[in-house]
């Protein structure tokens, strides 16, 4: 175990300090590595005395506290903190956050992981987990919160700390940005977990953050972005003369930070003139620094029971492409999980699951000869042994808490058999299998659609690796048809659905990738189309039990609430897409701006 310094800034935080300490004590983690220095900015109530007076200070490593006499901002507070202590990581912990018992060792293994490369490691925030979007392979991220960020001292050192002109929130997307752009990458790492009670209700709008953030993502153009980015700041600023915010006087607030803007806007300028041969890009959207995945305020726990989950993935001959679908199967945050493999003919994967995925539970089988989608997909079932099936394409991945959060949902709602989550289709650019390399053109969340028996007849909304589903759906009415060649997953699910409802759970917590290319998708699309009709087919004289109540229940959603059954990206030139997915960015910014 590596010695850890944590940082923590205080400022009336009576209420708090007593939690986050005992949290602290009961880590899975040397205490004697752990050294903790608090930064108090000049409180007024009883935080300070808390601070002196507490009574485990012989449990750590080391435990000291400064009590400053002005509020110095959390990022110098934070700045002074690191120069008065010495260890070779910090953590800079917020105070009103409680660790779970595996934060720090999750941590330290990541850090561990990727000790060569990277500079800052993120905790995952509980019962809200940040929605930035991260990569569910490599767990980068273009950006961390500072509520709970390790850092190493030597690279926090080389890039400059934290930026003292930012007062308060900012601070730590500046820090992101600033190691990136020297080369270092930013982790996350979502097995560490970290409770942070920020808000005190979901969509809670604060106003310190509003006013701070929103002259900061100014600020932040200047710093990092080009002309163009800082006039968007502008357009964007400006508009907020045109909202109600959230104190009195919010005009006048708005109105003062702008007449300013431009002097304090010209020293962080200077920055990018110091170093503008690093050659780094920050990329805002809007008021954004990434794209956001669906449910920020999703309340994030544990599952309440451990049943065993079994990832299932057909593949065929391109061990290169699965390879990042076991790796997200490996990052999931829940842990009794087997990965049942079936690979449709020869065994070309085996070598590179053996070699690079001995620590996963694995269940592998080759077919020998190719029998297709179906059958493969049949014999997975078969084989799995999981109280729980998830169906994964070998080209799509999930992100780490996929598991964790359908299966969470389950066990709380127990007449439940099946739960699906929210999923970006991804249109994909593939430039080589071997190695794999690709780029992602855009995410694009083409389902998001609550259970409604009704839409499920016209066609499918929920993407294979969606879905959670119990044994028991399997055993009851069997596996895929052989005789489709694709849609064979809406059969699936319309054979459970018209018996069993299914349980939306509104977080984003996958990916499938579609291609990119025209003649491929067009060639695709035909052949989707085609087995519609047959789908329908053979379902248009099936007979099935359901209650009226549940009837007009879809059909008062569809009449008071029209589902917008939206073109596929596959049926659409490339082209066509971007032009409208423009004309819906430039709709945003206006009526941002109205």
């Amino acid at each position: 175990m590596n010695n850890l310094d944590i940082i923590l800034v205080s400022y009336n935080s009576e209420k708090w300090i007593d939690n986050c300490l005992r949290s602290i004590e009961k880590v899975n983690y040397d205490l004697k590595k752990i050294f903790i220095t608090f930064v108090d900015n000049n409180s007024s109530d009883r935080t300070q005395q808390i601070i002196e007076g507490y009574d485990n200070k012989e449990l750590f490593g080391g435990y000291q506290y400064f009590f400053e006499k002005r509020n110095l901002g959390f990022g110098r507070a934070n700045n002074f903190g690191v120069q008065n202590s010495q260890q070779d990581y910090v953590y800079f912990l917020n105070i009103d956050t409680e660790l779970d018992p595996d934060a720090l060792l999750e941590l330290m293994k990541e850090a561990e992981r990727t000790a060569e490369t990277a500079g800052l490691w993120e905790s995952r925030q509980f019962p809200y987990e940040h929605p930035k979007v991260y990569d569910p392979v490599s767990l980068e991220v273009t950006w961390a919160s500072g509520a709970c960020m390790m850092v190493r001292r030597d690279r926090f050192i080389e890039v400059g700390m934290f930026d003292e002109k930012i007062f308060m929130y900012g601070e730590d997307v500046d820090l992101s940005w600033r190691f990136r752009a020297n080369g270092y990458t930013v982790q996350y790492v979502p097995k560490s977990i970290v409770h942070h009670y920020t808000y005190m209700s979901a969509g809670e709008v604060k106003p310190n953050q509003f006013y701070n953030s929103t002259y900061m993502n100014l600020m932040l153009r200047y710093k990092f972005g080009t002309l163009r980015d800082i006039v968007k700041g502008y357009a964007l600023y400006s508009g907020l003369m045109m909202v109600k915010g959230p104190s009195e006087g919010h005009k006048k607030i708005i109105f003062k930070r702008l007449f300013r803007s431009v002097v304090e806007g010209m020293k962080f300028r200077n920055w990018k003139r110091r170093n503008k041969d690093l050659g780094f890009h920050a990329d805002f959207k809007l008021w954004d620094y990434e794209i956001i995945r669906e449910g920020a305020f999703y309340v994030n726990e544990k599952p309440a029971e451990s049943p065993l989950v079994s990832i299932l993935i057909r593949t065929h001959n391109r061990p290169n492409v699965l390879r990042e679908a076991l790796i997200s199967a490996r990052n999931q945050t829940y842990k009794n999980i087997e990965v049942v493999i079936v690979e449709d003919g020869a065994p070309t994967a085996k070598e590179m699951i053996d070699r690079e995925f001995s620590d996963l539970n694995i269940v592998y089988v080759s077919t020998g000869e190719n029998v297709g989608r179906c059958l493969a997909g049949n014999l997975a079932l078969e084989t799995a042994t999981g109280d729980y099936f998830n169906f994964l394409d070998d080209d799509d991945v999930l992100y780490a808490d996929h598991v964790e959060s359908l299966l969470t949902q389950i066990i709380k709602n127990k007449s439940y058999k099946a739960a699906y989550g929210i999923s970006f289709e991804v249109p994909t650019m593939i430039t080589s299998t071997d190695p794999y390399e690709y780029t992602e053109l855009f995410h694009n969340v083409q389902h998001k659609q609550p259970f409604n028996r009704l839409v499920l007849l016209h066609h499918n909304y929920f993407p294979i690796q969606t879905v959670l589903f119990s044994r028991s759906l399997y055993e009851e009415f069997g596996g895929f048809d052989p005789a489709l060649e694709v849609l064979e997953d809406w059969d699936l699910w319309l054979r459970y659905a018209l018996k069993y409802e299914f349980l939306f759970v509104e977080k984003l917590t996958s990916i499938y990738r579609i291609p990119a290319t025209v003649n491929h998708s067009n060639s695709r699309q035909k052949l989707f189309d085609d087995y519609l009709f047959i789908v329908r087919e053979k379902h248009l004289n099936q007979k099935f039990e359901i209650s009226a109540a549940s009837i007009f229940k879809d059909a008062e959603y569809l009449m008071n609430k029209p589902a917008i059954i939206i073109p596929s990206v596959r049926r659409m030139p490339l082209k066509t897409f971007m032009f409208k997915a423009k004309n819906r960015a430039v709709y945003t910014l206006k009526k941002i701006l109205r």
